[in-house]
């Protein structure tokens, strides 16, 4: 494996193919926003450059990293990739809408993997003509710094997929998990809850949103409170994995409290905006 496709250049589009770039693969980024790709590759141009400066990443290294991105102008660019990772919108449509250009222009052996962190592995691949060879490959925010992946096989991913994907977490040094076909897989179903349980607590005057946050970070070891994680990811975020969730699995204890609701009504979408729960604008 030597040539990476990208398809999408969020953030955690950006951020997966800075951790591929990092591992020394040849990566091509496309994204349908004209522009959105070069945007992708400047960013990481600026945070390696911050790198260097803080003394973390060697001159050398940084530049390696650089020649290893490039951009397409289409999604047929993508062609000749042997591991094509989508991250575009977490939406079923727009997911299955992708996989399916990308069965045509990438032939087997090729591997279809999708950043999906909520949606159901097989119901995203129902419609490839291939199955079996594609799987989800979950990064977490931000990408080239968390070490985690979760690998999460659909009912149709074969057992050697499932074994190439695993080598090539290693390849690109993160820990691998395997979570067996659930929507959420582990740590987005278990954060999820949490999140929402804080909020409830919160809108019920049970505690502030700093106190829920000291006490999951002092007496639970969280690096972050869930309030706090909340804004992180984006309340607009938090609100649409969260409805996809409850829906999937049929538990209402994954809907998002109101209050949630009408702070991304308002345009309060976290850090991202400035304001969410806390604010960010000061």
């Amino acid at each position: 494996m030597s040539r990476v496709g990208i398809c999408g250049a969020g953030l955690m589009g950006t951020g997966i193919a800075q951790v591929f770039a990092t591992a020394g693969y040849d990566v091509a980024i496309f994204d349908v926003d004209p522009g959105a790709a070069l945007r992708a590759i400047d960013h990481i141009r600026v945070d390696l450059k911050r790198g260097v400066e803080l003394g973390k990443v060697e001159p050398e290294v940084s530049a390696a990293i650089q020649s290893h991105l490039g951009v397409v102008d289409e999604m047929s660019g993508l062609a000749g990739a042997q591991v094509v990772v989508e991250a575009v919108a977490e939406d079923l449509a727009v997911k299955a809408g992708v996989f399916t250009v990308l069965d045509q222009i990438c032939p087997p052996p090729a591997l279809l993997l999708s950043n999906t962190s909520t949606l159901s592995p097989t119901e995203v691949a129902r419609s490839l003509a291939h199955p079996e060879r594609f799987c989800g490959l979950h990064f977490f925010n931000p990408a080239p710094r968390m070490h985690l992946v979760e690998v999460l096989p659909g009912k149709l991913t074969s057992s050697e997929t499932i074994t190439r994907v695993r080598d090539i977490a290693d390849r690109i040094d993160k820990q691998a998990v395997v979570a067996n076909e659930s929507p959420g897989g582990i740590v987005s179903r278990l954060q999820l809850l949490v999140r929402n349980e804080a909020i409830r607590m919160l809108s019920e005057g049970v505690a502030s949103a700093e106190d829920i946050d000291t006490a999951m970070k002092l007496g639970s070891g969280w690096p972050m409170g869930p309030i706090e994680l909340s804004d992180l990811v984006g309340l607009d975020t938090h609100v649409n994995n969260s409805d996809l969730l409850a829906e999937a699995l049929a538990d209402e204890a994954f809907r998002p409290d109101p209050v949630v609701r009408q702070l991304v009504d308002e345009g309060h979408l976290g850090r991202k905006t400035g304001r969410g729960f806390y604010r960010y604008d000061q």
